[in-house]
């Protein structure tokens, strides 16, 4: 962080914390909102994989944790920021797009994780730091729908239609998120 961050009254610098965490959540509900059923899977496309490493590049490891976290505590208590086409509510967290939702956390600690060893400095990085939160994310994913469709079909039903978008997805992270965190002071990544 830059010296004017530091010098910033500790009320204050929480409260700008606490404002860029809810802003995380907010670009995530944008993210589940763009949101196309697939018919033969409970799992919609969205826009959330995408949001999830921006979330992280705007706001730095901790506070994207953070946001991910309090967006999961949004959609429990019945805030409309989960994808229309999946269960409402708490419902969401145990139903059997819920490992998705509660890998979010985990991916954004492994995207930023691997932002902070220096991966965010080049699009080669961001896209492998990226590939890493979405492995994440599917894999916990599949492994919970398995709990509803079996073993057999998660992967048919929970990663295989959604690999050549999330591709896509990665390549804008990739692009976008360096340019992001760039153009961004230091309050917003520390």
């Amino acid at each position: 962080m830059n010296d004017n961050v530091r010098t910033l009254p500790a009320a204050r610098l929480r409260a700008i914390n606490a404002a860029l965490v809810v802003a995380g959540t907010l670009l995530m509900a944008i993210g589940a909102h763009v949101s196309v059923n697939v018919p033969f899977s409970p799992v919609p496309i969205t826009g959330q994989t995408l949001a999830l490493p921006l979330v992280v590049a705007l706001l730095g490891t901790r506070r994207s944790v953070a946001a991910m976290f309090l967006y999961l505590a949004e959609g429990a208590m019945g805030l409309p920021v989960f994808a229309p086409s999946t269960l409402p509510g708490a419902i969401a967290l145990i139903g059997p797009t819920a490992g998705y939702l509660w890998a979010f956390p985990i991916a954004a600690y492994v995207v930023g994780a691997l932002f902070d060893l220096g991966l965010s400095q080049r699009f080669a990085g961001r896209a492998v730091s990226v590939f890493a939160g979405e492995v994440a994310v599917f894999a916990l994913g599949a492994l919970w729908l398995a709990h509803f469709v079996g073993l057999d079909r998660a992967a048919a039903l929970g990663i295989a239609p959604f690999v050549v978008g999330d591709t896509l997805k990665i390549a804008i992270a990739a692009a976008v998120g360096g340019s992001v965190s760039r153009a961004l002071p230091a309050l917003l990544r520390g």
